[in-house]
């Protein structure tokens, strides 16, 4: 019996022992059922969307400098990303009122806001008109002053 495939819509016949095949056996169009399947399991299956972000972080933990890499091996991915940004930028500047803060695009450090304040180390980073966050900041020490605290000469 032929059908048509969901991914190229090209007709296929299907294989007697999968009555329910909708893509035929072409790599890009097996590969586009396995990622609407991936995607699909993601968004309805919150301990498999827990496990692969496990895997991706004990990867990341394993390849540290892969990205580092990547950039200094392929400058042609590097001018895209930075004229992209760009555009991002231009887009949120038109859209954004200046005193909206819950637009800032924060690094993954970053304290959720339902923290209370702790005394300790934290990453001092200059906010600048693009309203990103750099990857390189300054370290600072704060310490929280309560009423309970000595206060000075």
């Amino acid at each position: 019996m032929e059908r048509r495939c969901e991914h190229c819509r090209k007709k296929f016949t299907r294989f007697s022992h999968i009555p329910g095949q909708r893509y035929c056996s072409r790599v890009q169009c097996q590969n586009a059922r396995r990622q609407k399947w991936r995607k699909q399991k993601l968004a309805t299956d919150k301990d498999y969307k827990a496990n692969q972000k496990d895997a991706q972080g004990r990867w990341c933990e394993k390849n540290p400098d892969y990205w580092n890499q990547y950039r200094a091996t392929h400058p042609e991915y590097v001018q895209r990303n930075r004229q992209l940004q760009r555009v991002r930028n231009q887009r949120r500047k038109a859209t954004i009122d200046a005193s909206d803060t819950s637009s800032l695009i924060a690094k993954r450090y970053a304290l959720p806001s339902k923290n209370s304040f702790l005394s300790g180390y934290y990453r001092l980073v200059p906010a600048g008109s693009e309203r990103i966050a750099k990857r390189y900041a300054l370290l600072v020490k704060i310490d929280a002053i309560t009423a309970s605290c000595p206060q000075g000469p």
